[in-house]
């Protein structure tokens, strides 16, 4: 099972920093991080482990500091750009895999983009979609959060950089090309939408024969 996505055009008017672009250029194709708005219990800790599995894997990393407080490094690191804040459909082009919460949209982007993704749910729907990905071949088991630690996430990117899950996250991108999300979303939305019930015929009116036969005597 999947699902067609609803995608909004962010990336048109997007006009990246230059510091971004220039390390963009300047070597291999990052992995992305992030976990948006959601809260990190140990931030600093989150950002060294991302920062060593990294290294450990000899891959340049895009750590997104989101709301989470991620990103406060004690020095700066060449492989690791900080960043504040990017359209993912501008952005994820531009990686060579993603890690992040499982958001539905943020999920949809990275798949959309042909990124390997393992995900790293916190609450809600983050776990079906993490199960979903790995499913399709396009990235690892999971990570629940309070499980993150470097030797998983380093065991995650050497799966993701396998060529064999790049295959696969592009011929899923490309049919997700081929779907209408919109278009499925209406008709989903009015096949489920209750069915109007007829109205009820109106009342007969109230007979009128005794109030006839009380006026004119009628026994």
């Amino acid at each position: 099972m999947w699902l067609a996505f609803c995608f909004l055009d962010l990336a048109s008017n997007y006009e990246p920093p230059e510091s971004l672009l220039k390390w963009l250029e300047a070597g291999q194709k990052p992995i992305y991080v992030g976990f948006g708005s959601l809260p990190v219990e140990e931030p600093e800790k989150m950002t060294q482990t991302i920062v060593e599995a990294m290294e450990e894997t000899g891959q340049r990393g895009i750590i997104n500091k989101g709301w989470g407080g991620l990103g406060n490094l004690a020095e700066p690191k060449d492989f690791i750009y900080l960043l504040d804040n990017c359209p993912h459909d501008w952005l994820f082009l531009r990686c060579k895999a993603v890690v992040h919460h499982g958001g539905a949209g943020t999920t949809a982007a990275g798949l959309k983009a042909a990124c390997p993704t393992t995900i790293v749910p916190f609450f809600g729907d983050q776990p079906f979609w993490g199960e979903r990905v790995h499913a399709r071949g396009v990235g690892p088991p999971p990570i629940p959060v309070n499980e993150f630690s470097r030797t998983k996430l380093v065991d995650a990117i050497k799966f993701m950089l396998d060529p064999k899950v790049k295959e696969c996250a592009e011929d899923l991108s490309k049919a997700m090309e081929n779907e209408d999300g919109a278009t499925g979303a209406v008709n989903a939305f009015f096949k489920h939408l209750p069915r109007r019930q007829p109205e009820p015929s109106p009342a007969p009116a109230a007979s009128s024969f005794f109030s006839f036969r009380k006026w004119f005597g009628c026994g």
